[in-house]
């Protein structure tokens, strides 16, 4: 009893020196350990003082100067969130709204280690057991008779949506052939048609318009080798030239894309609903650990791709650069049919990448909605005949643009959590919306930097098509020397300069608050602690 007393002043004594604020940075680093040690050893020793003591840590401005203070707030967060994690504990909730106000009410580095912490909340959500039923074997048919199992009788009443040759069947339906780019991606064609086979099976909603396509399945077998091929298939240098693929039943709008202008006549009314039930659809698949991983591609660097560990791959907490934005919204992966392209779906093994999900998730859509307006003028990008950027801030419509973020917000945060989101104001302000116009629609950003050692990691042919890709002549091509020097390319728009931040940190800010609302929402309602009110 005389020890535990002796632990139990050490600990009040160290409790009133974080409330005074009179410790020096080291000193308060150490307390807050301190006291995260109790809260480990004893979370039921622990009291009232304990929770001020560590909250008067993240309200103080006492050591925002410190270059290292980012490690002295997580630490505080993440010893709060500990608590909070003990649903029986009598202070879990308190804890957790006030984790929730500084959410909504801090900045920079503060605001970052908050949100990591609420982000951490375990949540029971596991990935379905997709296992794969069917091997990835082929079946050998016949184009005409693949065909006929639709019975589509003229093989040339057809169109291609990149590598899918898309044919008109009964009831306002479309057959679409999906061809393998190579031998490597028959696994993901078999993947797509096993996650449409379990959606269909297990649909996220019944009340809900989600379309889901039908994939066609013979003999136990959805890949299909196609003999007595048209020679007009074998001119598309997408697909493998052993005209492997995949055929599902979708609705005639599948590819409608959210940000094609032309197919939203009354454009408020029903661009609002299609990305408001996409927002929710999403939300509601992720909550149930069935996690899209492409709404959009998303990349930092696509020149590095090769040499990085991340693939040039974004990664949106780290606050880079966002590559050829606009080019990556080129066909996104949500239409007025519902969510589309289920390749990229993949069971949610590891909760603790659910924040980042979600986070990339909203970054999508907030992306194809500047695309939307962009899109309304696709040929007018980059600069004008003085070099000056093209200011294109006019093609977008301030008002409904707040209203589809607001829309998507809503919608995808209740798709996770089953709740209302509330006081949406107080972290979506209307000065994102102005910078997102600002950097969307005014082309700051427009070049990219192909590195000599990313020169010299490319063969011969490859550098050639990389410079053809972005927008090269052939015969400039030949003339251009490998890896004597830094190549700039004019590739844009990019979101920040090259090897820059992004352009639009509120942006990145706005994601880690939203991102941790869901997560810990969704934690207090999955252990009954209280109605969410945020």
């Amino acid at each position: 009893m005389e020890v535990l007393s002796e632990t139990n002043n050490s600990r009040v004594q160290t409790e009133r020196q974080l409330l005074d604020q009179k410790n020096d940075f080291s000193a308060a680093y150490l307390a807050v350990q301190y006291l995260f040690f109790h809260i480990k050893k004893s979370s039921a020793s622990i009291r009232d003082q304990t929770i001020d003591a560590l909250f008067s840590v993240l309200r103080s401005q006492h050591h925002e100067s410190q270059k290292q203070v980012f490690f002295l707030y997580k630490e505080a967060a993440d010893a709060l969130i500990h608590l909070s994690t003990d649903v029986t504990h009598p202070l879990s909730f308190s804890v957790l709204t006030g984790l929730k106000d500084l959410l909504v009410s801090s900045s920079g580095k503060k605001h970052r280690a908050v949100s990591e912490a609420l982000g951490t909340l375990p949540l029971n959500i596991t990935g379905p057991d997709i296992k794969e039923k069917y091997s990835t074997e082929s079946a050998s048919i016949s184009f005409d008779s693949f065909l006929a199992t639709q019975e589509i009788l003229d093989a040339k009443s057809c169109r291609w949506q990149g590598r899918t040759l898309i044919y008109q069947v009964k009831y306002e339906k479309i057959a679409c052939i999906k061809f393998a780019r190579t031998k490597e991606n028959i696994k993901d064609l078999v993947r797509e048609a096993e996650w449409l086979s379990f959606l269909n099976t297990n649909p996220p909603c019944r009340e809900s318009v989600f379309f889901i396509p039908v994939p066609v399945c013979i003999q136990k077998k959805y890949i299909f080798k196609l003999n007595s091929v048209p020679d007009f298939i074998l001119d598309n240098k997408e697909i493998h030239p052993d005209c492997l693929a995949i055929m599902f039943i979708a609705e005639k709008d599948y590819f409608h894309y959210a940000n094609e202008p032309c197919h939203f006549q009354d454009q408020k009314k029903t661009i609002k609903e299609v990305y408001r039930r996409n927002a929710w659809l999403l939300g509601r698949l992720t909550s149930m650990g069935i996690i899209h991983t492409a709404i959009i591609p998303l990349f930092h660097n696509r020149a590095q791709q090769t040499r990085r560990q991340d693939h040039g791959l974004y990664i949106w907490e780290q606050g880079g650069r966002l590559d050829k934005w606009l080019e990556s919204c080129h066909y996104p992966n949500f239409a007025k049919s519902g969510l589309r392209d289920f390749e990229h779906l993949i069971p949610l093994k590891n909760i603790k990448e659910l924040r980042h999900f979600i986070g990339e998730h909203i970054l999508g859509f907030i992306l194809v909605m500047g695309s939307f307006f962009r899109n309304k003028a696709p040929e007018k990008r980059g600069s004008d005949e003085n070099g000056k950027p093209l200011d294109l801030r006019s093609l977008f419509d301030r008002d409904l643009f707040i209203e589809l973020i607001t829309e998507v917000v809503t919608n995808y945060y209740h798709g996770v959590t089953g709740l209302l989101l509330e006081n949406l104001p107080k972290f979506l302000n209307e000065n994102l919306i102005d910078r997102l116009i600002e950097n969307m629609g005014i082309d700051h950003h427009m070049e990219e930097i192909l590195r000599i050692q990313d020169q010299i990691n490319m063969s011969e042919e490859d550098f050639e098509n990389f410079l053809l890709s972005r927008g090269y002549d052939v015969s400039l091509v030949k003339t251009i020397p490998k890896a004597e020097k830094d190549i700039i390319l004019n590739t844009g728009p990019h979101l920040g300069g090259f090897n820059q931040p992004i352009s639009v940190p509120e942006l990145i800010d706005f994601l880690f608050c939203l991102s941790s609302l869901c997560v810990s929402d969704r934690f207090i309602t999955e252990n009954g602690l209280k109605a969410c009110r945020n």
